[in-house]
């Protein structure tokens, strides 16, 4: 990565923190974490058929996904299927564009944690997804 691409990347990651309202410790792990590209590659699922991102459409999926995380306030017992929602959320974030068939691809990694929310998290889910683009698609959760 260029120091003109880092300098951006870090300034973008300091602007969606402070626009998020993430600890500026999770942002900086973000920029710091050597191991992060690879983390955001890995998973279930076939990368090689996705399209390729640029560093800085990487940080900021990551941000959104801290802060979706946050907003729906998981319990114990839900974060088991935090890891599988959080790679399918990676996954839809590296697409082009999002179609049915791009979101029903990876809807079933997220439908075990849509199920154990309750009625709150519920509400904030739809919020984020609206959000995200995803309102239309939420039925398929």
């Amino acid at each position: 990565m260029s120091r003109q691409t880092f300098a951006a990347t870090i300034l973008a990651v300091a602007t969606l923190a402070l626009a998020s309202s993430i600890s500026p410790s999770a942002a900086q792990q973000l920029v710091d974490a050597p191991s992060a590209e690879p983390a955001l590659t890995t998973g279930s699922f076939d990368t090689n058929a996705e399209p390729k991102t640029s560093a800085l459409r990487r940080v900021a999926s990551e941000v959104a996904i801290l802060r979706y995380r946050t907003a729906l306030k998981l319990t114990a017992a839900q974060e088991k299927y935090w890891p599988a929602a959080a790679s399918a959320l990676r996954a839809l974030a590296r697409q082009a564009q999002l179609d049915e068939t791009v979101v029903r691809r990876y809807a079933p990694a997220v439908k075990p944690l849509i199920a154990s929310l309750n009625d709150q998290q519920r509400q904030v889910a739809m919020g984020l997804a609206q959000q995200a683009g995803l309102a239309q698609y939420a039925a398929m959760f």
